[in-house]
C-alpha cells in the first residue's frame, strides 16, 4: 500500500501526507472551492503509481511551480520501500533510503513491474498502467464519462474495452488463440461470412488421375514393346527388319571381339612399360650404407634378369604385332556395319518415331500430374482452412461463453452492491456484451445524472471486488453528483473493500451525518481557499486541464 507522499513544494502543513489502508479522502471546503488542488493531488497519487499525466497535463504547474521532486513510500508485507520521481525526468523512478538519499535508478516500466509484482496482480497479459488508466478516474482524464464506464476514453472501440475485461478475468489465452487463428487465415472472422469459398473440382482430380494411369501404361508399352511389334506399329516390313537385325547382330559380335583384343593389347603394353627398371642408383645407395657388400653378385643376378626381360620383350612385341591387325580389321568391320545400318534409315526413323511418341506421352503425363498436384494442393489448403475456420468458430464460442460469464458475474455483483447502496429501492445497472463485443451499460428506467454516476461507482466496486484491482481513485466530479443517501452507503462500501481507495470530495457537511463522519475520519488532506495544496492559487478565474473545475 501507499503510506506516504512528501514534497517540499507543497504548502508547509501539507509537505508530509500519510495514508490509510482503506479509504483516503482529499477533502475540500464546505463552500466547494475550486482550484485548491484536490484533483491535482489525485494526479500526484497517479504519478507515484507510475502514471504520466500529472506534469504533462497541467501547464500551470510547470509555469507556477516548475520542476520538483515527489518522495513517496510503499509498504508491502511490513517492508517499506522508498522512492522519488522528478518531474523533469518523468521516465525514471529513483529508489532511495528513508531520508531520500539515492540508491538506484529504475525505468518507469521497471517500477511499474515492481508494483505489479508486489500488488500480486497475477495477470501477465496486462500491465500495471493498463489497469490504473481505467480505474484511476480523475478530472481531466477521459474515463470519467458516466455513461461509458468500461471505456478508457470516449473514442475507444468497445472491442478493446471488452478485450481488457477478458484479460482482467484471466481469459487472455482465448484472445491470443483467436488472434493467431485470424492471422493464420489472413482475415477476421467477421469478414469470413461474406467471403465465398472457392470449391476445388474433385471430379477433375479423379479424371486426371485415371488419364495419367492410362498414359503411363501406354508409355510403358512403348518402352517395352519388342522391335517387331514396334515395326508393325510404325508400318515397316519384316524382311527389311531381318536384314538390319542380322547386321546388328554381326555388329555386336565384332564390337565384343574388338574389345577383347584391345584389352589384351593394353595389358601387354602395360607390362612392357614396367620392364625397364634402373638399378645402378639403387646399388650405389646400397654400397653407401653397407660398404662391405658384394655388389658383383647382385650385378650378375640383375644381368640375368635383364636377359629374361629382353626375351619377354621380344615375345610381347611379336604379340602386339599380331593383335593390332586383328583390332584394325574389327574396327573396319564395325564401321562397315554401322554404315550399312545407317544407310537403311530404319533404326533412325524407328527410334525417332518411338521417341516422339514417348515425349508426347510424357509431356501429357507431366502436364496432368502438375495440374492434379495443384488441384490436390488447393484441396488440402481448403481443408486446412476449413478446419482453421471451425477451430476459430469453437474459440469464438468459448469467448462468447466467457463473456457471458464475465457479464453475469459483474451484473450479479452490481445487483448486490446496488441493493446495499440504494437499500433495494432502485434497479441495478446492467452490463450487456454481445458476441461481437458491443457494450451496453444502462440502468433500466432511470436516466438521471445522479443514477448514472452512482452506477459508474457501483460498476467499479463490482470489478474491484471480483478482480485484483490494486487501487481505485474517484474524483469529486463523480461523487458530488450522487444522492446523499447513496453516497453514504458507497463510502461504507469503500471502507469495507479491503483495498486502498482515494477520493476527492467537498461540501462534506452537506451530506448525511454518517457520510460526514466517514469523510472526516478518512481525510488525509484537507484543502480550502487560503489552504491550497501548493500554498496559493493562481487560476481562480481560469480553466486549466487539471484544476479547472475542482
Amino acid at each position: 500500500m501507499l503510506t506516504e507522499i512528501r514534497c517540499d513544494k507543497f504548502a508547509p502543513k501539507h509537505q508530509n501526507i500519510q495514508f490509510n489502508y482503506g479509504l483516503n479522502t482529499v477533502l475540500g471546503s464546505s463552500g466547494g472551492s475550486n482550484a485548491i488542488g484536490k484533483s491535482t493531488f489525485l494526479w500526484i497519487i497517479d504519478y507515484v503509481f507510475g502514471g504520466e499525466g500529472y506534469y504533462t497535463l497541467s501547464g500551470d504547474i510547470k509555469k507556477e511551480i516548475g520542476p520538483h521532486t515527489i518522495y513517496f513510500t510503499f509498504q508491502f508485507e511490513g517492508q517499506p520501500h522508498y522512492f522519488y520521481r522528478r518531474t523533469d525526468e518523468p521516465k525514471n523512478v529513483y529508489r532511495c533510503d528513508k531520508e531520500g538519499h539515492f540508491i538506484t535508478k529504475l525505468s518507469l516500466d521497471e517500477f511499474r513491474s515492481f508494483l505489479f509484482q508486489e500488488y500480486k496482480v497475477g495477470l501477465p497479459a496486462l500491465t500495471f498502467s493498463e489497469i490504473t488508466e481505467r480505474y484511476f478516474r480523475i478530472y481531466g482524464r477521459e474515463n470519467t464519462l458516466e455513461k461509458y464506464p468500461l471505456l478508457v476514453k470516449p473514442r475507444e472501440q468497445d472491442e478493446k474495452a471488452v478485450d481488457f475485461l477478458m484479460k482482467l478475468f484471466g481469459h487472455y489465452n482465448i484472445l491470443s488463440a483467436i488472434k493467431n487463428m485470424e492471422e493464420e487465415l489472413g482475415v477476421k472472422y467477421s469478414q469470413l461470412k461474406s467471403r465465398k469459398r472457392q470449391q476445388v473440382d474433385t471430379a477433375k482430380i479423379e479424371m486426371n488421375q485415371k488419364t495419367i494411369e492410362s498414359l503411363k501404361k501406354r508409355l510403358q508399352k512403348l518402352m517395352k514393346n519388342s522391335e517387331e511389334a514396334q515395326l508393325a506399329l510404325f508400318g515397316f516390313d519384316t524382311q527389311t527388319f531381318e536384314r538390319i537385325k542380322a547386321a546388328q547382330k554381326e555388329l555386336n559380335k565384332f564390337i565384343r571381339k574388338r574389345n577383347r583384343l584391345q584389352s589384351q593389347l593394353n595389358a601387354i603394353s602395360s607390362n612392357i612399360a614396367d620392364t625397364n627398371p634402373e638399378t645402378a642408383s639403387e646399388f650405389d645407395s646400397l654400397v653407401h650404407f653397407f660398404p662391405n657388400t658384394d655388389i658383383k653378385a647382385f650385378e650378375e643376378i640383375e644381368h640375368f634378369h635383364k636377359r629374361i626381360r629382353e626375351i619377354l620383350g621380344e615375345e610381347m612385341a611379336q604379340e602386339i604385332a599380331r593383335l593390332q591387325p586383328l583390332i584394325d580389321h574389327c574396327d573396319k568391320e564395325i564401321k562397315r556395319l554401322h554404315q550399312r545400318i545407317e544407310e537403311s534409315g530404319l533404326a533412325k526413323e524407328m527410334s525417332e518415331r518411338v521417341l516422339s511418341q514417348c515425349i508426347n506421352v510424357s509431356k501429357s503425363i507431366d502436364r496432368l500430374e502438375e495440374e492434379t498436384a495443384e488441384l490436390i494442393h488447393q484441396k488440402e489448403l481448403q481443408e486446412i482452412r476449413a478446419e482453421a475456420e471451425h477451430k476459430l468458430e469453437r474459440l469464438l464460442l468459448q469467448q462468447t461463453e466467457k463473456l457471458e460469464e464475465i457479464q453475469d458475474n459483474i451484473n450479479l455483483r452490481m445487483a448486490t452492491i446496488n441493493g446495499v447502496v440504494t437499500e433495494h429501492q432502485e434497479i441495478a445497472p446492467i452490463l450487456q456484451i454481445t458476441p461481437q463485443k458491443e457494450i451496453t451499460f444502462e440502468t433500466p428506467g432511470n436516466t438521471s445524472e445522479g443514477t448514472a454516476f452512482k452506477s459508474l461507482v457501483v460498476y467499479d466496486l463490482s470489478v474491484l471486488e471480483l478482480r485484483p484491482i490494486p487501487v481505485l481513485i474517484h474524483d469529486s466530479n463523480i461523487l458530488k453528483r450522487i444522492e446523499d443517501i447513496h453516497l453514504e452507503h458507497i463510502l461504507e462500501r469503500y471502507q469495507a473493500s479491503g483495498r486502498q481507495i482515494f477520493i476527492a470530495f467537498d461540501k462534506a457537511d452537506s451530506t448525511t451525518t454518517k457520510a460526514h463522519k466517514i469523510l472526516e475520519a478518512t481525510t488525509i488532506l484537507r484543502l480550502s481557499d487560503g489552504n491550497e495544496l501548493f500554498g496559493r492559487s493562481w487560476s481562480k478565474n481560469e480553466t486549466n486541464d487539471i484544476n479547472g473545475g475542482i
